[in-house]
């Protein structure tokens, strides 16, 4: 699996960005994620559902509960990003 090269990571167990502090994936995050799996889609999902199922564990273990928006914030968005044939 790649590993991401950006600034715009998740910050645990807010998952707000640690460089511009919105949710995450922010904009630049979901810019600089896609370019770098460009290649390899899959790989982008592989690293995309490993940060939401840590976030459902951080948001579980927290009071305020999870998010609406999980997959479309993790998840959905990705696929608009895969390449088409």
């Amino acid at each position: 699996m790649l590993v991401p090269r950006t600034e715009h990571q998740g910050r645990r167990p807010s998952w707000q960005c640690h460089a511009c502090g919105k949710a995450w994936p922010c904009v630049v995050a979901k810019a600089e994620l896609a370019e770098q799996y460009q290649r390899f889609p899959a790989g982008l999902m592989v690293y995309l559902s490993s940060c939401l199922i840590d976030a459902i564990d951080d948001w579980a273990t927290g009071s305020g509960g999870l998010p609406p928006d999980l997959y479309e914030r993790f998840l959905g968005w990705s696929d608009e990003s895969a390449p088409t044939a």
